[in-house]
C-alpha cells in the first residue's frame, strides 16, 4: 500500500479536481485516481509528497536529460533571470540566444544554418510546416499543397502537427476536417534492434520497403511540400524502430522529387539514441530540423527549428516583397530558458554525457532480455538509452482489451513499487534520463518482472 498523503494535501488534490484539467486525461479517471502530488526533484528520481521517491522512467515525458535540479541548470536559470528573464525577439536580440546558436551549430548537420526560435515540439513543427509549404510558394512551385508522413507518426498536438500524425488516440479522426492534406508512407520495424530478432527474410523485406517508398514518391511527389518523420524511431507511435537506410532512402527520394525533408527530433535528439542526434546514424541532413524537450534539459520550454541556407533564401526581399515569414509567440527566443539551454549543451562539453548514454544502454539491453523471457512480453527491442516491449495477455498471445486499462493499472502499481511508467496501449517502454544509474534500470526490470507476473 501507497503512504498516505499529508492532511494539507487533502484539500489540495480537491482545488485539482475542482479546477484543473490534465492532459492527454479522460478527467473522470482522476476521481478515484487523483493526481499524484509531486513535491521535488532529485537527479533521476521525483519526490512525491508521501514522502517517497519514485524512479522518472520516461524523463517526465521524454524532456528530463541530466536529471532533476541538477545545480548547473538551476545557476544559469537564476543567473539569467535576475539579468533579463524575457524580452520580445522581434526587433531585439540577446546574448542567449546568441550562445546558443554557437554551442549547438556545430553539433548539427552542416547544411542547416538558421535557427527558428518557439515554444515546444508542436509550435518547433509547425514552423517547420509552414516555412517549407511557403518557400516552395515564393520559388515559384504552386502546387505543392500536401505533405507526406509516416503511418502512425504523432509530431503533436497543435492543428498542423496533428495532420501530419495519424494516431486514433490523439484524435486525428475527430479533427479530421481541419487537418492538412497528409499522405502516408508504411515502413517496417527494424528486426534487428530487438533483443531476440528474427531476421527471415529481412534483405528482402528492406528491399521491397524500397521499392515501396519509391513508389509513393513517384505518385506523390511532385504534390508534396515536404515530408516529415522522426528518425529511426516513432516515439508516441509505440517505439517503433525503423531502419537507418530507410532515411537515408527518404532522404534521397525527396532530393530527387525536391520535397523539403523535416526530422522531428524532438524526442529523439540530445543523445536518446546512443548519438546526438539519431540522423547521425544514416548520415542524413535534412532541410530542416525540429528540436525541443531536451534541449533545456528539461528544465524549461524550448523549441528551435533549423533550416538551411537554400531555404532562407526564399524569404529574401524588401519589406514590401511579402516574403516574410510571418510567425511568432510571445516566448520566443525567452532568454532564461536558452541560457538554460547553453548549460545543458555545455555538460555534454564537459561531462561525459554519451558515454552514460552507451552504460544505460547496456543496461537497457540487459534489462529488456530479461523481460522478454516473460510470457507477457513480446518484441522487445532497444535503441540507444530507450527500451520497449509490447504487453500481452500470456494465457492467449493477445492485446489486452482497451477496457481492462491495463497500461494504467501497471502505471499505478509501479507507481506505489518507486518507478514511474506510463505504457501506451500495448507498449512499455523505459527512457529515463541520461544521468541515470544502469543499477536502477535493472531494479526497474525486476519491478515490472514482478508486477507482470503478479497479474
Amino acid at each position: 500500500m501507497p503512504t498516505p498523503l499529508p492532511p494539507d494535501w487533502t484539500d489540495r488534490l480537491a482545488l485539482d479536481r475542482a479546477h484543473v484539467w490534465h492532459p492527454f486525461t479522460q478527467m473522470q479517471v482522476h476521481e478515484a485516481d487523483p493526481p499524484v502530488p509531486v513535491v521535488g526533484g532529485e537527479g533521476c528520481d521525483l519526490l512525491l509528497a508521501n514522502g517517497e521517491r519514485v524512479l522518472d522512467g520516461i524523463s517526465s515525458w521524454w524532456t528530463c536529460l541530466h536529471g532533476h535540479g541538477h545545480p548547473r541548470l538551476v545557476s544559469a536559470l537564476e543567473r539569467q533571470a535576475a539579468k533579463l528573464d524575457h524580452v520580445m525577439f522581434a526587433g531585439f536580440t540577446h546574448e542567449p540566444a546568441l550562445e546558443l546558436v554557437v554551442r549547438l551549430r556545430p553539433k548539427l548537420p552542416l547544411n542547416l544554418t538558421r535557427a527558428f526560435f518557439s515554444d515546444d515540439g508542436s509550435t518547433a513543427v509547425e514552423v517547420a510546416l509552414k516555412m517549407a509549404f511557403q518557400a516552395h510558394l515564393q520559388r515559384g512551385q504552386k502546387g505543392r499543397d500536401r505533405f507526406g508522413a509516416l503511418r502512425g507518426g504523432y509530431h503533436g498536438d497543435t492543428l498542423g502537427a496533428v495532420g501530419v500524425g495519424e494516431l486514433d488516440n490523439f484524435m486525428t479522426g475527430l479533427f479530421r476536417p481541419l487537418l492538412l492534406a497528409c499522405e502516408r508512407l508504411e515502413v517496417p520495424e527494424d528486426p534487428r534492434r530487438e533483443v531476440a530478432p528474427d531476421l527471415t527474410d529481412w534483405p528482402e523485406r528492406l528491399e521491397a520497403a524500397r521499392q515501396s517508398m519509391a513508389g509513393f514518391f513517384a505518385t506523390h511527389g511532385e504534390r508534396l511540400a515536404a515530408f516529415i518523420a522522426e528518425p529511426l524511431i516513432q516515439c508516441a507511435g509505440g517505439m517503433r524502430m525503423w531502419p537507418p537506410e530507410l532515411l537515408r532512402e527518404l532522404q534521397a527520394q525527396c532530393d530527387a522529387h525536391g520535397v523539403y525533408l523535416i526530422l522531428d527530433e524532438v524526442a529523439t535528439g540530445f543523445g536518446r539514441t546512443g548519438t546526438f542526434l539519431a540522423c547521425e546514424q544514416a548520415g542524413v541532413a535534412p532541410d530542416l530540423l525540429c528540436l525541443s524537450k531536451g534541449l533545456t534539459g528539461g528544465t524549461l520550454p524550448l523549441s528551435m527549428t533549423w533550416a538551411t541556407e537554400e531555404l532562407y533564401g526564399h524569404f529574401w526581399g524588401t519589406p514590401a516583397s511579402g516574403r516574410a515569414f510571418l510567425h511568432g509567440h510571445s516566448y520566443t527566443g525567452n532568454a532564461t530558458a536558452c541560457a538554460v539551454a547553453c548549460a545543458s549543451l555545455a555538460l555534454f562539453d564537459d561531462e561525459p554525457v554519451l558515454a552514460n548514454a552507451a552504460a544505460l544502454n547496456e543496461a537497457m539491453t540487459a534489462a529488456f532480455t530479461a523481460l522478454a523471457a516473460h510470457p507477457a512480453v513480446r518484441q522487445a527491442r532497444v535503441l540507444g538509452t530507450i527500451g520497449a516491449c509490447r504487453l500481452v495477455d500470456p494465457a492467449t498471445g493477445a492485446a489486452h482489451p482497451p477496457d481492462d486499462r491495463f497500461g494504467w493499472r501497471l502505471h499505478r502499481r509501479a507507481l506505489d513499487r518507486g518507478l514511474l511508467v506510463r505504457p501506451m496501449g500495448d507498449c512499455l517502454y523505459l527512457l529515463p534520463p541520461l544521468s541515470t544509474p544502469p543499477g536502477r534500470i535493472h531494479e526497474a526490470a525486476e519491478t515490472l518482472l514482478d508486477l507482470l507476473s503478479r497479474e
